[in-house]
Parts: structure tokens; sequence; C-alpha cells
């Protein structure tokens, strides 16, 4: 069980079969996986218009996000491994079987595109079964398979039911109940819930998790989208400048991004502007709001201009007292909030500092402060990075 991905490389939009919403499908085995993965963290930015040395790991019932900005190659790179378009170079196996120069349908790969198209002259059983009957099996066996796929997803009871009597998420569900029943070992996704409003993202979300579970196929989606990746995969692998910058656990990544451009990626941190210097106490970050000792920063340079990147949970407001004093710390930097935007669990606050200049900072939607109060405020942990 098993998919080797070695220095894939290809050009942007150089598609070569395939139509749109359509599933393409290939014969049954069981996983993907890859033995290994080399990552970049900083790129050059006259980087060409195509992915290069793109190598990756994916275990049976395991999930990999691809989590990159719009053109950054996310579906050229699903497309290259389902074989609907042509690699420069690279190598890909799946459970050990080179299946670089095969053609799509002898893959063991179904690769299920953004908006899924349903057969609209088919029921609900015969989409499911489809891929099923084109393979001969015989139709009481394609429909017991089906339904057992319609019942996993739980949209058994709409097996009787036409395509344009199902709502959008019914839809999703049941072009993915037709993708599994042809027991790919590569399942590879598109923007899977991408264009849903939140119910249905929600109730898509899950099915892809039972999927992933009860298929035992390996499973690469690609989105712009952290949540998404974050509500199914068990690895994220992120893209830029024709490369992949990073491959980890979710929790890892989020942690620990491997540099700035990641951070920015992910999109739940503030940066904030400071310098490294060199104290008694080894370096220390400093910015207008104050210093953050070393033991508590990942500098990668002993001084100069840098970037924190603080997440919400480890940025501490504390506001002055009735007498404008500092409550923490009376040697620390005052700054006044001049703006705060809430969300449902953060809140991004707008700070302005001594010389007038406005800071914005992420914290918990809880933290009890105001237009107009002078805070103190202090980072619990940050991430330290050259400045681009």
């Amino acid at each position: 069980m098993s998919l080797e991905v070695r220095g894939l490389a290809m050009q942007f939009g150089d598609a070569r079969v395939g139509a749109p919403g359509m599933p393409h499908t290939m014969a049954s085995t069981k996983a993907l996986r890859a033995p290994g993965a080399a990552t970049r963290a900083d790129v050059p930015a006259d980087a060409p218009s195509g992915l290069r040395d793109i190598t990756f790991s994916v275990n049976g019932a395991d999930c990999l996000a691809v989590l990159g900005v719009s053109g950054s190659g996310k579906s050229s790179l699903l497309r290259t491994m389902a074989g609907l378009q042509p690699r420069a170079a690279g190598l890909i196996r799946v459970c050990g079987r080179d299946v670089t120069a095969l053609p799509p349908e002898q893959r063991s790969v179904v690769y299920l595109h953004q908006e899924p198209v349903l057969f609209p002259h088919r029921s609900v059983i015969d989409n499911v079964a489809f891929p099923l009957q084109v393979r001969g099996i015989a139709p009481r066996e394609a429909g017991r398979r089906a339904t057992e796929w319609l019942a996993r997803l739980q949209v058994d009871e709409l097996a009787s039911r036409m395509p344009q009597q199902l709502s959008g998420g019914q839809r999703h569900r049941v072009a993915l109940a037709r993708a599994l029943c042809a027991e790919p070992a590569v399942l590879l996704l598109d923007e899977p819930l991408a264009s849903l409003d939140p119910a249905v993202r929600r109730d898509v979300g899950d099915a892809l998790q039972v999927a992933r579970r009860a298929s035992g196929a390996a499973m690469v989606l690609v989105t712009h989208d952290l949540d998404d990746a974050l509500a199914i995969a068990t690895h994220i692998m992120t893209l830029g400048h024709g490369l992949q910058t990073a491959l980890d656990t979710p929790d890892a990544l989020l942690a620990a991004p491997p540099s700035l451009s990641v951070a920015r990626l992910l999109g739940i941190y503030a940066e904030l502007a400071g310098e490294l210097i060199e104290t008694a106490a080894g370096t220390t970050f400093r910015w207008a709001g104050g210093t953050v000792p070393s033991a508590e920063t990942t500098a990668s340079r002993a001084r100069g201009a840098a970037v924190a990147c603080v997440r919400a949970h480890d940025v501490h407001l504390q506001r002055c007292d009735a007498s404008g004093i500092l409550i923490d710390d009376p040697r620390a930097p005052r700054l006044t909030v001049v703006g705060r935007r809430d969300g449902v669990s953060e809140a991004w606050i707008t700070l302005r500092d001594a010389a007038g200049a406005n800071i914005g900072v992420r914290t918990g939607s809880g933290t009890d402060v105001r237009i107009g109060d002078g805070v103190q405020v202090t980072l619990r942990h940050a991430r330290i990075f050259s400045p681009d």
C-alpha cells in the first residue's frame, strides 16, 4: 500500500484530458504513500510558471491537504498525479507499481472535481453504481455496493431520486459515494468545500471524514482555505513560487511555520515589526510594545530588523489602571487602542504607539479592552523571521 511521488515537475495549464465535473476512475488498490518529503522554506521570487521538485507522502486512510494561493499550481498537481496533465520530470508509483507513464484509467486513482456532475438521466443509485457497471460487475452486486456507500455517507434514503431533486450538499455526498464505489487507491479532491454555504460545508466535510476512514484510500485535497484543511487533513503541504514550502502535521505547522511566507499563507498570525538585539540574557526581540525574551522566540539571526508572527492566544492585553499607570509593568511602553473588530472567537485590535504608528494584533474575543484604553501587550510566544 504505497505511492511514491519523487521530484515531480510540471508546467501550469498544460492539460491533456478530462471533462470538468466528472470523476476519472481506475482499477482498485488501497493506499497512497510516498517515502519522504523535501521542503524549501525560502524560494526565489522569479520562479518559473510551473511546479518542480514535489515529493510527499500520504498513507492509506490519511489525508494530505495542499494549501496555496490561487495560481500556485494546486490543481495542476492533482491533474498530473491523475494522469490528466503531462509531467516534465519525476516519478509516481502506486502500491509499488510505477504508474508514471500509464493512462488515467490504469492508475487506481479517482479525481473528483470541485463541482460534482451527476448523470441527469440516471437515479442516485444508478449514478453511484456506474463505475462498477462499466467494469462489468453484475447489476445486483453493483447495486449492493452502491447502497453500502450511500448508507455510509447517510444518503441511502435518496437512492431512487433523480439528481435534479437533490440539494447541493446531497449532490456532493452522492458524487463522493460514486467516486468511492470505484474502490480507488487514491482519491484526489479539487477544492471540495469551495462555493458551499457554511451548513453545507460542515455536511460535506463530515462526509469526507467518514469516507477517509471507511474507504482506506489515501486522500489528497487542494484548497486555499486553512479551515477546510484543518477540518479534514492529517497533514498539510504548502506551495509557493513553484515549490513545496512546508509539509507537516497541522499542529506542528501551526506551531512552527518554517518561513514568513508560510506564516502569511496560513493567515492566523499578527505580524509585528521590530528588531533583534543582544542583551545580557541573550537575543531579544524588541518592538513598539516591549520585548520578547529569547527563550520565547525562535530567532534565526543574532541582530537586526525582524518580524514577529504571533497567534491570537499568545497575545495578552492589560489595561492601565484609573491613574493611567500600566498595571503589570510600569516601565513597559504604553499603547493606545484605536480600533477593534470582533469575530466569532478572535478580536482584531488596532493599537497606536507613541510615534503614531498603528499596529494590528489578534487576541481572544473576550479581551476586555475598548477604544481609547491605554494598554500593555505581553507576547507569550512569537515566531521570529527576517523581513522580506
